[in-house]
């Protein structure tokens, strides 16, 4: 071979790998991004927000997870989320600034529920809508909100136990159809075992198995149902009873514990019955009470709530016991002014 034709078969060479090259660089720029969702560290910040209260931007930073309430589980098993699809640019967002996006059904509203997981093939009907809706807006998973149970003096009445198998079979069912890849999760009364009358039975010891995290709502002791008993609806001494009843008797995983506070407190009319109590947000007590720096409080008159101080020594619980994280009802109650944001407060304890 020659030196002209070895200079020809030189050029040949060069030409065909800049051609590879090229084409290779071509592809990967048309090729769908396939890195993985990010592992989110823990301690978790789960937010819910209502769909009645959308749309709503959250400070993305500071939370994890983002819940939006409600998907309405109808009695024949299909799912209502009419008033979620409205707003997919919440959804888009929350991913975007890499929140995970769960649907919660059920709430405290619900009525349906029972009908539709008591019965296996409504069951089968729910857990198929619910794989759908995961598909089709592009969710990280499922939030399930039960709360039609009865109570009892043992903590569960004969019928929640009925409920109880029910749910438990949709966890496991539901875990089955969308995998181990998307979140299942489940807020859950506080109740401990008090021996008192109370809903600490409506859940057992192997439930969790199926559940990415357990969100304990840890609120709502006190209200315009409790009679007599009027005070705090979310006390300190109610949020460390409800995590070692759940960390002991329920035998959850600490990791998988995520501690609810309220972002709202219950305004009661009288000292004696809590008869028509008020719901009142903390973005409105502290437009209500501006003289009185309620922020700094967490009860002004019959009025009770979790203040800032409060809300930070709850946040410091849950990390020095090293638990999975913090949930709250709900983001949009929190108030706009960074200095006195309840959300801020949990962010800078659990970056401490």
């Amino acid at each position: 071979m020659n030196a002209q034709e070895l200079m020809r078969k030189y050029i040949t060479t060069i030409a065909v790998c800049f051609f590879i090259l090229f084409a290779c660089e071509s592809n990967s720029e048309n090729e769908p991004d396939t890195e993985p969702d990010p592992v989110i560290s823990r301690p978790y910040v789960v937010a819910y927000l209502p769909s009645w209260k959308m749309p709503y931007a959250p400070d993305w930073e500071k939370i994890t997870h983002l819940c939006l309430a409600f998907g309405i589980v109808q009695a024949d098993g299909s799912l209502n989320t009419t008033e979620v699809r409205k707003y997919p640019t919440v959804i888009q967002d929350a991913r975007k600034n890499k929140v995970k996006v769960l649907l919660s059904i059920g709430g405290g509203g619900s009525t349906n529920f029972t009908q539709a997981i008591t019965d296996p093939a409504k069951r089968k009907r729910l857990i198929t809508a619910l794989d759908q809706a995961i598909k089709d807006l592009s969710l990280d998973g499922i939030d399930l909100d039960y709360e039609e149970w009865e109570g009892g003096p043992g903590g569960a009445s004969a019928g929640d136990l009925v409920k109880r198998t029910a749910l438990e079979a949709t966890y496991q069912e539901l875990r089955a159809k969308i995998g181990e890849d998307k979140l299942i999760t489940a807020a859950v009364n506080a109740d401990w075992d008090d021996q008192g009358w109370g809903y600490y039975n409506c859940f057992n010891n192997t439930m969790h198995q199926y559940l990415d995290f357990v969100s304990l709502m840890v609120y709502d002791q006190t209200g315009p149902w409790s009679g007599s008993n009027v005070g705090p609806h979310s006390s300190r001494d109610f949020f460390e009873h409800a995590a070692n009843h759940w960390l002991t008797n329920r035998k959850l995983p600490k990791k998988k514990l995520v501690m609810g506070v309220p972002f709202y407190g219950y305004l009661f009319q009288s000292a004696d019955n809590a008869q028509g109590a008020e719901a009142v947000a903390y973005k409105d007590i502290l437009s209500r009470y501006p003289t009185e720096n309620p922020h700094l409080s967490d009860q002004i008159g019959l009025l009770y709530y979790d203040g800032m101080v409060t809300i930070e020594g709850k946040t410091d619980y849950v990390r020095s016991n090293e638990l999975g994280g913090i949930m709250f009802w709900e983001i949009t109650q929190d108030t706009a002014d960074p200095e006195k944001s309840l959300l801020n407060v949990i962010h800078q304890s659990l970056t401490k």
